[in-house]
């Protein structure tokens, strides 16, 4: 990764070495999570099983995010982004080689999920540094693009690997993405950046620091700084509502299928996926010049006007919601996406916010969809979707307004 970029250059070559490096990256975790509870059953294990330990791998991926930025600070992006690949490497060598099922399935688990925990956090943060200040949206989009498009490939392309070849073969081929990534990490990331307050100016902060800093001065700018921290916090958490409840809707829909009694469902799933692809595209191509919490808003609106229809619509027109919903969910991640990097004083920060409301928005779906699809059943579930949705924009557009205001 160049720290450098060319004056008004969006596809450096370093974003396309981090963008190769991520898409082999997510496509070797979504592997393994779309495989997870096949691999179980085929060792005899119960489906029941099999889903407790995909929730395990899950845990470690929230678990280990907000690790990250700590991780890149005290090693480096480079060196941390080889230990995040080296643990999603070493988990595939544990289901290979570990001897109980069971066993194998929770180690390769956890070693996978908190190794692609770190990497998605630092990879995403690394993005900005990679591009002009001008084009980080574009970049952020073109990024997200191809991992969105690495997830909704590699889900699918795992599954029908792992019952079409023997498992041992399938973990090699997972091996063989991981190796795949390295190269353009050793080639593009940089290795450990000075730390704040290193060398001259480090030499000469410590030595004012000797003659007349006080701890009472160091203090009042260490609760400024808690504080600041804080406020940031909140207003991330109310600006990132949206995409929180958009990642719910995400995974109802992938996890429990657009409808009860829609046949080829699957159909309709890799199509609200791939037009999610083709939003998040789009969104991030023009971030730079209009407004993200508008196109955030503007996702939004999209997906409730998408979940409103796939109530009352059949067949083809049902595909149509999807599509209106994918378009809407990927709008949604590109801007919320540019909004937290612009929002937050550290691009890491920024990366951590993001993909824990990915991934808790995901583990919520599977809850709020099995509860929702068992009660009250799909056409329901979709309206209080729908306005939840509405309800987190609303939340979101007043806490705008009193930024916008204070400052």
């Amino acid at each position: 990764m160049s720290p450098d970029p060319q004056p008004q250059a969006t596809y450096t070559p370093a974003l396309l070495g981090l963008v190769w490096s991520a898409m082999f990256g997510f496509s070797a975790f979504f592997f393994s999570y779309s495989t997870m509870v096949t691999i179980a059953a085929a060792d005899g294990l119960s489906t029941v099983t099999g889903g407790s330990v995909l929730t395990t791998m899950m845990i470690g991926v929230i678990v280990a995010q907000p690790f990250a930025p700590w991780a890149g600070r005290v090693f480096g992006f480079k060196a941390s982004l080889l230990m995040a690949l080296v643990l999603q490497f070493l988990g595939q060598l544990l289901g290979l080689f570990v001897g109980p099922p069971l066993l194998a399935l929770v180690l390769a688990g956890l070693c996978g999920g908190v190794g692609f925990g770190l990497f998605v956090v630092l990879a995403n943060a690394a993005v900005p540094g990679t591009t002009s200040p001008g084009r980080i949206g574009k970049a952020l989009g073109f990024f997200g693009g191809i991992t969105s498009l690495a997830a909704a490939v590699g889900a699918p392309v795992g599954l029908w690997l792992v019952e079409t070849i023997p498992v041992w073969i399938f973990r090699v081929i997972v091996c063989a993405c991981l190796l795949l990534a390295i190269p353009t990490v050793l080639k593009y990331v940089p290795g450990r950046s000075p730390r704040r307050g290193e060398g001259d100016a480090g030499d000469a902060a410590r030595g004012s620091e000797a003659v007349g800093v006080r701890s009472g001065r160091n203090e009042k700018r260490r609760l400024r700084k808690v504080g600041r921290r804080a406020g940031e916090a909140l207003g991330l958490v109310l600006m990132l509502s949206p995409f929180l409840v958009g990642m719910i809707v995400f995974g109802i829909i992938v996890g429990f299928g657009p409808g009860e009694d829609v046949a080829v469902a699957a159909l309709f799933i890799a199509g609200m996926q791939v037009s999610a692809v083709i939003g998040r595209f789009v969104v991030g191509a023009i971030s730079d010049n209009f407004p993200p919490f508008a196109l955030n808003i503007l996702g939004l609106v999209l997906t409730a006007i998408g979940l409103v229809c796939a109530v009352v619509s059949y067949g083809a027109a049902l595909f149509v919601a999807m599509l209106i919903i994918g378009l809407g969910l990927g709008a949604m991640q590109s801007a919320s996406l540019v909004m937290a990097f612009a929002s937050v004083s550290s691009p890491s920060r920024a990366s951590v916010a993001w993909n824990m409301n990915f991934d808790i928005g995901l583990a919520i779906a599977g809850v709020v969809g099995g509860l929702g699809f068992t009660y009250l059943g799909s056409s329901s579930t979709f309206l209080v979707c729908a306005l939840v949705l509405l309800f987190a924009g609303a939340l979101s557009w007043i806490a705008r307004t009193l930024q916008t205001r204070n400052n």
